[in-house]
């Protein structure tokens, strides 16, 4: 699971910033919280913000960190390293970008980062906590070589002179094998970000759940019922491509397509309607093709349903960006009581996004600190802070009995745009 997320001169974030999903000693919906160890954690975390304030660049950020962890190892000596500092002041260009994350593996808190400018690493570290023990090094990297612990990483040993200077330290070790590595690269692969806007490429995944009746497939029908989307069922099947489709195609795609109806890869999806006479009686049913016949919002209830489950099931953490764009608002507050439900979340799954749906502001369903804000400061850097966090002018914190709905928009937490006067 995801304890936090640490972030320095990337885009509009100057300062260093940390994101956290760990839960703070307050009442409200406890039962919520997941346990690990000591530590409490959050199933979900909602970011709110002005346009222009950095929501986006948050999430992009986690997204930068766990491309450049996965895309390592394919890195050429002197390939270039996905460098975008801050920009709006006269020094940043020169400094380092740096990422840090807290996550738990089994009962152990490992604490991973690194440095980077456009061409190298300048600096990567690994530490290990097992539950009831301190905090052990596992191995730190410097521009004066690498220390690496023969007791608690001895996967590391003798490899650290076989590191390019634009290459992870930790993501070299994974590809020699090493098992340590390896569980931890496991977990990066685990978090999944999400855009909430271009969700049709998530329908292959989508489809392939519900064509194999994978788990989550089931419980996704049974989310589509609640949410009365105006089909009865969903489902997956392999289809032919229409011939006049095939007939119109340019001899360079049809090959392509006939090669793929061949092999089964053409997907349909469908959804199936009931059919009434004039009394409002069901008399029958009638198949529609999703994409062509639904509306915006519900192709994208279907699109991410499969990420969605998945993660419930796997207990993973999913991270969307404008998860709202398209849906009505009771649509975007089912989807976070399935992550707030302990019946339905029972493996630690968390799902953190960015949004401008204030109706999810509501203390009924969630707790305060799982709500942050993003306002940029005098030099346009961002700045996030949680509503639990938050003061007033007098020194006070947000009481649980506020509304804060109209708070916000009354600009009591800031993070909102200012308009005119």
């Amino acid at each position: 699971m995801l304890v936090n997320f640490t972030v320095e001169n990337y885009r509009s974030f100057k300062e260093e910033r940390t994101f956290s999903m760990e839960a703070c000693s307050i009442k409200e919906h406890k039962e919520s919280v997941i346990s690990k160890g000591k530590y409490n954690l959050l199933p979900l975390a909602v970011l709110y913000g002005a346009n222009s304030s950095g929501k986006s660049n948050l999430i992009q950020a986690i997204a930068t960190m766990l491309r450049i962890i996965m895309g390592s190892v394919r890195l050429n000596e002197g390939e270039a390293l996905s460098y975008d500092p801050f920009a709006l002041d006269e020094n940043s260009d020169s400094l380092p970008t740096s990422f840090e994350m807290q996550f738990i593996i089994d009962k152990a808190l490992y604490r991973y980062g690194f440095e980077y400018n456009k061409t190298e690493i300048i600096s990567e570290w690994l530490y290990e906590k097992r539950f009831g023990e301190r905090e052990y090094e596992l191995f730190v990297r410097s521009q004066d070589g690498i220390e690496v612990s023969s007791t608690r990483f001895p996967e590391g040993k003798e490899k650290e002179s076989l590191t390019n200077s634009n290459r992870l330290f930790l993501s070299l070790v994974a590809q020699l094998k090493g098992e340590k590595s390896n569980l931890i690269l496991a977990w990066f692969r685990r978090c999944n970000v999400l855009s909430g806007i271009d969700t049709d490429v998530y329908g292959g995944f989508t489809n392939k759940m519900f064509l194999e009746h994978l788990d989550g497939a089931d419980e996704a029908q049974e989310f589509f019922k609640t949410l009365q989307l105006g089909f009865s069922h969903f489902s997956v099947e392999r289809s032919d491509i229409p011939k006049e489709v095939l007939d119109k195609a340019p001899e360079s795609i049809k090959a392509k397509l006939e090669q793929a109806q061949a092999e089964g890869k053409v997907i349909e999806s469908i959804t199936t309607h009931k059919i009434y006479d004039e009394s409002g009686l069901v008399i029958g049913e009638r198949d529609f093709n999703k994409g062509r016949m639904e509306s915006e919002g519900t192709k994208k209830v279907i699109e991410i349903s499969g990420p969605i489950f998945t993660v419930l099931r796997e207990g993973e953490t999913l991270i969307i960006d404008e998860l709202d764009a398209k849906l009505h608002p009771l649509l975007t507050r089912n989807i976070v009581l399935l992550f707030m439900d302990p019946e339905k979340n029972k493996n630690g799954a968390q799902l953190i996004f960015a949004t401008h749906d204030t109706n999810l502001l509501d203390l009924e369903i969630i707790r305060r600190d799982q709500i942050w804000f993003a306002e940029k400061d005098k030099v346009e850097s961002t700045d996030i802070y949680s509503l639990v966090e938050f003061k007033d002018e007098d020194g006070k914190k947000v009481r649980n009995d506020r509304d804060i709905k109209r708070d916000y928009i009354r600009g009591r937490y800031g993070a909102i745009p200012f308009i005119g006067k």
